[in-house]
C-alpha cells in the first residue's frame, strides 16, 4: 500500500506537470499576471483526504510500509520525517526568492528563512502526527516531487542567455 502511495503521488503531480508549466510560462509572458500558486497546494487536499479516507477504511488491513507496521495509524518518526522534508523544502525554496528585498545575508532575510522553516515544519508535524502514517507518506513523496516541479519549472522557463526577457 506504502509504495502504492508514492506511484499515485508522482503519477498524480506527472499528469498536472505540464498544466503547471503552461501557467509559469504564461506568468513570464504576462508580467501583470498574477499567479495563484496556492491553488495547486489547495488542490491536493482533497487528494490527501481520499488518501486518509481510503486507508482509514482498510484499517488493519493498510499493510506495513518501510518502518512503519500498519499505515492506518500515525507514525511519529515518519511524522517527524514529513515536517523535516517540508520545513527543509520551504527553507531552500524561499532563500532562493527575494523576501522582500532582503539582501543575501541580512538579518532580516535570516529571520524570514527561520520563521519559513519553523513555521512549516511546525504544521506538518502538528497535522501529520494526528493522521495515518499512509498520509505523511503521500505528503513526504509529494513534497519532494513538487520541489522537483518547481526546479525544472524554474530551468523550462529560465530565460536563455542574450534574451531581450
Amino acid at each position: 500500500m506504502g509504495l502504492a502511495i508514492v506511484v499515485a503521488s508522482l503519477g498524480l503531480r506527472a499528469l498536472v506537470l505540464p498544466f503547471s508549466i503552461r501557467a509559469a510560462r504564461r506568468r513570464l509572458a504576462e508580467p501583470s499576471r498574477t499567479g495563484t500558486p496556492g491553488i495547486a497546494g489547495l488542490a491536493q487536499l482533497p487528494i490527501a483526504l481520499g488518501i486518509y479516507s481510503a486507508i482509514r477504511g482498510i484499517g488493519e488491513r493498510a499493510g506495513s510500509f518501510l518502518w512503519v507496521r500498519n499505515l492506518a495509524r500515525p507514525d511519529r518518526a515518519l511524522a517527524l520525517l514529513g515536517a523535516l522534508v517540508a520545513g527543509g523544502l520551504s527553507w531552500v525554496s524561499a532563500s532562493a526568492q527575494t523576501l522582500n528585498g532582503a539582501p543575501a545575508g541580512s538579518a532580516a532575510r535570516g529571520v524570514a528563512l527561520g520563521v519559513s522553516l519553523l513555521l512549516t515544519a511546525g504544521l506538518t508535524l502538528a497535522a501529520l502526527s494526528h493522521m495515518s502514517a499512509g498520509v505523511a507518506v503521500y505528503s513526504i513523496t509529494s513534497s519532494l516531487a513538487g520541489f522537483g516541479e518547481q526546479r525544472l519549472i524554474a530551468r523550462l522557463t529560465r530565460p536563455k542567455q542574450g534574451s531581450s526577457r
